[in-house]
C-alpha cells in the first residue's frame, strides 16, 4: 500500500500545481470554480452531506481552523479538517477527528478521481487540466462524506473568490486578518485583497471577520450587504481579554448571530503569539454562532478542552528549551511582512534573550523587503538556507539580500550546517529562530527528529 500511496501522490503532483510553481493557469477565469464544481458533481456532490465552515484570510487561517475543529471535537462532534500547506506529508492536509487520512484511503481517492477527471476533460476540452489543489479538494470532501462527519472546517488555498474550496456552499464563513501576500494574483492593495477574500461570503448566511484595517473592512461590509449576509466583526461584536493562560471572550446580543449575552472564560491558548489570541477569539465566536444557529450542544468545557489541546506545528514552535548550556531554538513559517512583524513581536513577548540568531529561507515570489524589515534591528547574525521547495531562493542569493538589508549573513550548505554555526556563537541567554517559509519550519522539525513521516518524492 505504501507503493500505491507513493504512486497516487506522484500522479496528483504531476498535475498543474500553482503552489509548487508547476503548470500554467487556465485561460478563462470562470473555470476556477466551474471545473472543481463539475468534478464534485460527478462524485455526487459529497460536500452537501455535512455542514461546512470556510476560512479565508492572509494569516491565521490554519490556526483558526485547528482551534475551531478542536472545540467541536471536544464537544463530541465528528470533524473533518482540510488545510494547506503541509509540513511533512500531504496526508496532513486531510484529517478526520484529528487523524490523518490513511495511505490506503488517499490512494483509493486518487484512483476514483483519475477516471472521472479523464472523462470530464474528454468532453470538456476547455477545462485544459485539473489542478493538484482541485483534485485534493475533491478528494478531501469525498473522504469526509464517506466518513460521515458532522462538520468540515475548510481552509481556503489562495484568495477565496476563485479558490476551489469556494464551490462549497458553506454555512459559515470566517475571514482572518488580512495583509499583503500573493499580490501578483490577489492585487496590490488591501481593498483588492479583501474583495478576493470576501468572495467566500454566501448569500443570506453568516460571515465573521477578525479585526481589519478600515479599508479592508469596508470592502467586507459592502460584499456582506450586497449578499444579504449577516456580518460579525471582532472588537465590535465580540471582545477578548487576558493572555494565553487566562483568556476570556464575551459578547452582547447580536441579531442573526446570537440572542443573548455570552462569556467564556478561564481559557488556555497554547499557541504562542498575541496574534493567536485574535485567532482564538474568532474560533470561539464561530463556535458560539454555530451553537446559537445550528442548535449545537457546546458546553463551556468543550471550549476549554478544545483550545487547550490545540497544536498547530511549525507556528512559533519551540524546538529546544533553554537550559544552563543551550539557548532557546524556535521555528515559525512567517512568509510575508505582516507575519514577520508578528513573529518578532512574539519572540520579544514570550522569550527573554540577549542576541537573536536567524536561520532564514524563502520562496521566490515573496516580498523579501517586507519580510526582512522586522528582523534588521534585532538580528545579530544570520545564515541562509535553500529549502526543498521548487520555488526556493538559493542560499547565496538570500545571503546577499540579507547583507544588503544590513543583516550580517552567510549562506549555509544545509540546515544542519546553519544550526551548527548558530549554536557555536549562541550563549544560553540567546535565541535561534528558523523562519522565512513553512518549508523552513518543516526542515527545522526534521532536523530535530520531529518529522515522523516525510513523503519521498
Amino acid at each position: 500500500m505504501t507503493e500505491d500511496y507513493a504512486r497516487a501522490l506522484q500522479d496528483i503532483l504531476a498535475l498543474p500545481d500553482w503552489e509548487r510553481g508547476a503548470g500554467a493557469r487556465p485561460t478563462r477565469a470562470q473555470l476556477f470554480l466551474e471545473r472543481p464544481a463539475t468534478l464534485l458533481d460527478a462524485l455526487g456532490n459529497p460536500q452537501t452531506r455535512f455542514r461546512s465552515v470556510l476560512i479565508a484570510g492572509t494569516k491565521g487561517k490554519g490556526s483558526t481552523a485547528a482551534l475551531l475543529e478542536n472545540i467541536l471535537r471536544a464537544a463530541g462532534y465528528k470533524t473533518g479538517l482540510f488545510s494547506s500547506p503541509h509540513l511533512h506529508t500531504y496526508r496532513e492536509r486531510i484529517r478526520v477527528n484529528g487523524e490523518l487520512i490513511s495511505k490506503s484511503e488517499f490512494a483509493r481517492g486518487v484512483g476514483e478521481l483519475q477516471p472521472l477527471c479523464a472523462a470530464l476533460l474528454a468532453t470538456r476540452p476547455a477545462f485544459e487540466a485539473f489542478t493538484t489543489f482541485e483534485v485534493m479538494t475533491a478528494l478531501a470532501l469525498n473522504f469526509f462524506a464517506r466518513q460521515k462527519i458532522d462538520f468540515a472546517i475548510l481552509e481556503v488555498g489562495l484568495g477565496g473568490r476563485l479558490d476551489a474550496t469556494n464551490v462549497v456552499d458553506a454555512d459559515l464563513a470566517l475571514i482572518t486578518p488580512l495583509s499583503f501576500d500573493h499580490t501578483q494574483v490577489l492585487g496590490d492593495t488591501l481593498p483588492k485583497i479583501a474583495f478576493e477574500k470576501a468572495g467566500i461570503i454566501k448569500p443570506n448566511k453568516i460571515v465573521l471577520s477578525a479585526p481589519q484595517a478600515p479599508e479592508a473592512l469596508q470592502v467586507i461590509e459592502n460584499v456582506a450587504r450586497a449578499k444579504n449576509a449577516t456580518l460579525g466583526v471582532g472588537e465590535r461584536d465580540w471582545l477578548w481579554l487576558g493572555g494565553h493562560e487566562n483568556f476570556m471572550v464575551a459578547a452582547e446580543p447580536r441579531a442573526g448571530l446570537w440572542n443573548g449575552y455570552w462569556r467564556v472564560e478561564n481559557l488556555r491558548v497554547p499557541l504562542l503569539g498575541v496574534h493567536q489570541l485574535v485567532n482564538a477569539a474568532l474560533a470561539v465566536a464561530a463556535a458560539q454562532t454555530m451553537r446559537a444557529n445550528w442548535k449545537l450542544k457546546l458546553e463551556e468545557a468543550a471550549f476549554r478542552t478544545g483550545l487547550a489541546k490545540t497544536e498547530w506545528r511549525g507556528r512559533l514552535e519551540i524546538l529546544q528549551e533553554r537550559d544552563a548550556t543551550q539557548p532557546f531554538i524556535v521555528t515559525d513559517g512567517a512568509h510575508n511582512g505582516a507575519s514577520a512583524e508578528k513573529l518578532v513581536a512574539a519572540l520579544k513577548f514570550h522569550f527573554e534573550f540577549d542576541k537573536l540568531f536567524l536561520i532564514f529561507g524563502a520562496l521566490r515570489g515573496k516580498n523579501l523587503d517586507d519580510i526582512l524589515a522586522p528582523f534588521v534591528a534585532p538580528t545579530t547574525r544570520a545564515w541562509t538556507i535553500e529549502t526543498q521547495q521548487p520555488r526556493s531562493w538559493r542560499a547565496d542569493a538570500l545571503a546577499q539580500a540579507l547583507n544588503e538589508h544590513g543583516i550580517a549573513a552567510q549562506a549555509a550548505a544545509n540546515i544542519q550546517a546553519a544550526l551548527d554555526n548558530a549554536r557555536a556563537l549562541a550563549s544560553p541567554r540567546d535565541l535561534i529562530c528558523l523562519t522565512g517559509s513553512l518549508s523552513v519550519a518543516a526542515l527545522a522539525r526534521a532536523a530535530f527528529g520531529l518529522a515522523r513521516e516525510t513523503d519521498a518524492l
